[in-house]
């Protein structure tokens, strides 16, 4: 086990210090065609039973407790998906109103520097289809992609995959999100989000990372839902995360130096570094 901890360990740091050096060049480009139409298995707009997901067994307290619940599902071609599963105390329509509010990601999700909606699309039926580009931020580095959204307020459901018409820097995305009213005017959220990433990163390091990436990705409903509620919702600490952000970057350009005296980084990730610290 101790084995398998350094490898996780080497892994991410080898991860880190790739970007920070600038190993994978990307460009997203609203003029281009992304190169496929698709990789991974899209998600239906459809309740979480059809998918095997449930809270059985499950406390309530643990569903409240303001972090999410995680349940991997095994899909017949052998992948393993995610599921982030939370309880929030505003009802169903406050919660969509924040998740469907792409304008203003920037000012409630972490780690979105831009969400620009550029086309939107509804049907008789009430069904709502939104596009977007997103830009992503952590530390130093950035990736830009383009993402069509369905949401179905009948289904209670919104399912959301790359613009295959437009070129993104994920290989490929796909999501869903889906919101159930429960007893005590609460909503139960469900969220999974899959990317295809580079294909040099291990796979178990890739696992890591989307389970970080599920922690955090429904507290940000539960806290801008209490808000719009008027029940407060804490605001993150920016002082701690660009802390963290500022030694994450430090680690990096320490690792190249020693385990990559040959390779130049670029000039972003410093700069990066001086502008986390003047803050």
């Amino acid at each position: 086990r101790l084995d398998e901890a350094k490898m996780a360990a080497r892994a991410a740091l080898c991860f880190l210090v790739l970007y920070v050096c600038g190993a994978d060049a990307r460009g997203a480009d609203a003029s281009k065609p992304h190169p496929h139409q698709g990789i991974l298995q899209k998600y239906e707009r459809q309740p979480p039973k059809k998918y095997g997901i449930s809270v059985d067994g499950i406390p309530v307290e643990r569903l409240r407790s303001g972090k999410p619940v995680l349940k991997v599902l095994s899909l017949k071609s052998g992948f393993k998906r995610a599921v982030s599963i939370q309880d929030v105390p505003a009802p169903p329509d406050v919660v969509w109103g924040r998740i469907m509010d792409l304008d203003n990601y920037p000012k409630m999700v972490e780690g979105c520097t831009k969400c620009a909606v550029y086309r939107k699309k509804r049907s008789l039926s009430g069904k709502q289809q939104v596009w977007a580009k997103y830009r992503i931020c952590a530390g130093p580095f950035s990736m830009e992609y383009f993402i069509e959204h369905t949401y179905e307020p009948s289904k209670n459901c919104m399912t959301f995959h790359l613009d295959y018409e437009r070129l993104s820097e994920f290989s490929d995305t796909v999501g869903y999100w889906y919101v159930e009213r429960v007893e005590d005017g609460w909503s139960r959220v469900y969220y999974s989000a899959d990317s295809q990433l580079p294909s040099w990163v291990p796979g178990f390091a890739r696992d890591k990372l989307i389970q970080q990436a599920l922690r955090q990705s429904t507290s940000w409903v539960d806290r801008h839902a209490q808000r719009a509620m008027g029940k407060g919702g804490a605001e993150p600490r920016p002082l701690l995360r660009r802390i963290k952000q500022a030694g994450a970057v430090a680690l990096a350009l320490s690792l190249k130096a020693r385990f990559l005296p040959g390779v130049q980084p670029l000039k972003a990730p410093r700069e990066a570094l001086r502008r986390l610290l003047r803050k």
